[in-house]
């Protein structure tokens, strides 16, 4: 299957662009009448309020940019949403990848793909690190029209069009590293939920790997985790480091729920989602490390 973007002209207007799909949020929501409602925890103001899943994790005109013209990014998300619904669905129903066919399978690894680079938190990732190179660059002596293209770099529009253009080219090469790597379905048998967020996709790596950093796809000790509900979370893995574990564990102990709700503490921007309205770890995380809380922390260390 190929992430197809495609370029013929469509004449809807779509304002409100979700980085992180209704269809997903959905799980993690309670129905109340038409409405599907998520408690959800801000970490800017750690104010906890019930929400509309239309109306969180999306921003107006969020992909659009002068490259990508006629929201080619935009519709095309939506379009490919369905076969990713229709996989990530049965893989909710079956709770076993194995089950799933080849198509499904790389569907899911597309979703999670685009997922993980389509956020407001990968557009802040990118703008700290443009912008930490910048300042580095700008200590140089440069010419005045070298310096105009530095300082231009960092414009929030140029930031756009950079994330957009990560987004289009480089989910296709994501998955094709994703696809060689061994999949774990975590099963929550606790009382305690997991939480998703604003960018619910996020790396970790137990291997410290010096000077260059743990958590790229071909590290070892690499994992990816993603909470496809309150009670699955789907893991990828280096195959060769843990190839001894299973397709499939139960989750018996708190602890391993706390770990994975303290990742989205860490890696979100802004908002956490729950089917409960306790975020009392969240609070305590904060409390401890106020800049988790700020939108515009820095997230690189570039020297």
């Amino acid at each position: 299957m190929m992430f197809l973007w495609r370029t013929e002209i469509m004449t809807n207007s779509i304002r409100i662009q979700h980085y992180v799909p209704r269809f997903y949020l959905q799980n993690f929501s309670n129905k109340q009448r038409d409405a599907f409602l998520v408690n959800c925890f801000d970490k800017t103001s750690q104010k906890i309020f019930r929400v509309n899943i239309e109306n969180v994790a999306a921003e107006s005109y969020f992909y659009d940019t002068d490259k990508y013209t006629n929201q080619l990014v935009e519709k095309s998300l939506g379009r490919h949403e369905s076969e990713f619904n229709a996989a990530y669905q049965k893989m909710m129903k079956v709770k076993n990848y194995r089950a799933l066919k080849k198509k499904e399978r790389t569907s899911l690894l597309f979703f999670m793909s685009s997922q993980e680079i389509r956020t407001r938190e990968m557009r802040e990732s990118l703008k700290d690190m443009v912008q930490q190179i910048h300042k580095r660059l700008l200590r140089e002596r440069l010419s005045d029209h070298l310096r105009e293209q530095i300082e231009e770099a960092g414009t929030d529009a140029a930031i756009k069009d950079l994330h957009v253009k990560v987004l289009v080219e480089d989910v296709p090469k994501i998955v094709a590293i994703m696809a060689q790597m061994k999949w774990v379905l975590m099963q929550n048998r606790t009382n305690m939920p997991f939480w998703t967020s604003d960018h619910p996709v996020n790396r970790f790596n137990p291997v410290v790997h010096k000077p260059y950093g743990s958590l790229g796809l071909v590290k070892t000790g690499i994992n990816i985790y993603f909470p496809l509900s309150p009670s699955l979370v789907l893991c990828l893995c280096d195959p060769l480091f843990y190839r001894m574990l299973p397709d499939k564990v139960d989750v018996t102990d708190e602890e391993e729920v706390i770990f994975q709700n303290h990742l989205q503490v860490n890696y979100s921007t802004r908002h956490l989602f729950s089917p409960t309205n306790d975020f009392a770890l969240a609070k305590k995380m904060i409390s401890e490390s106020p800049d988790l809380g700020d939108v515009t922390r820095k997230r690189h260390d570039v020297t």
